[in-house]
């Protein structure tokens, strides 16, 4: 294991404990997993009120997928698909992104974290995919689905994406109901669903990052390994 640091963003969730219901921060530990394997230690950034988060010491950074993000970070009324949002994730999670723009740290973001990315650059989202007419293909599968490949994605040649994972397309699994609409400053679009959902983007400044719609910590493929590999031992 080398001395590579990967902080990892959480969600809270009730847990039954001892002392009754807690609410406690939560992490799937397929990421810790991954970035084991991939050599790299983890420490885990929780939810937080404060809003100048310190990432002295962490070399790279993933932002994790979880519930909806309150469309008022994008100035928009929440319709009634709007589900699981948590005030305190969203305000949290944009200030680790700010804080990693700043110290120029390597940066994932997955599924709502890549349209939360989106949203930290002045983006929108659609609320509702299939409200807003991407029909073609179902986003939203059930959640045991997860480890299965569901649709392709085209990957931009000119991209940091198409360099990472080395082929213009490949298949992905797919569990999100929202999606990027108006893209944000300082983002190009490097990935597409045959139906025209942005499935991953990436800055075009120095600030070195990604947002990607699917979930890797959930394939064991060769694309996931390729993604890792960029962010701990590029």
């Amino acid at each position: 294991m080398n001395n590579f640091i990967v902080g990892i963003s959480t969600g809270n969730k009730d847990v039954e404990m001892s002392a009754g219901e807690i609410e406690c921060s939560v992490l799937n530990s397929e990421f810790i997993n991954q970035c084991n394997e991939h050599g790299a230690q983890v420490i885990i950034l929780p939810q937080q009120q404060i809003t100048s988060i310190n990432l002295k010491g962490i070399d790279g950074l993933i932002v994790t997928g979880g519930g909806d993000i309150n469309p008022e970070m994008y100035n928009q009324i929440p319709d009634e698909t709007i589900e699981r949002v948590d005030n305190l994730r969203d305000s949290t999670e944009i200030n680790i992104f700010k804080t990693a723009e700043e110290m120029k740290i390597k940066t994932l973001a997955i599924c709502r974290g890549h349209q939360l990315l989106n949203i930290y650059k002045g983006g929108t989202l659609y609320q509702d995919l299939e409200k807003a007419g991407f029909q073609d293909i179902d986003h939203q599968k059930p959640y045991e689905n997860a480890r299965k490949h569901i649709h392709e994605i085209k990957i931009e040649e000119d991209s940091k994406l198409n360099a990472i994972i080395g082929n213009e397309s490949i298949e992905v699994n797919s569990i999100h109901h929202q999606g990027i609409d108006k893209l944000g400053k300082d983002l190009k679009i490097t990935a597409k669903s045959p139906d025209g959902v942005i499935e991953g983007i990436e800055t075009t400044n120095e600030w070195n990052a990604i947002g990607i719609q699917w979930h890797p910590e959930y394939l064991d493929d060769e694309s996931t390994n390729k993604i890792y590999n960029w962010l701990i031992n590029s």
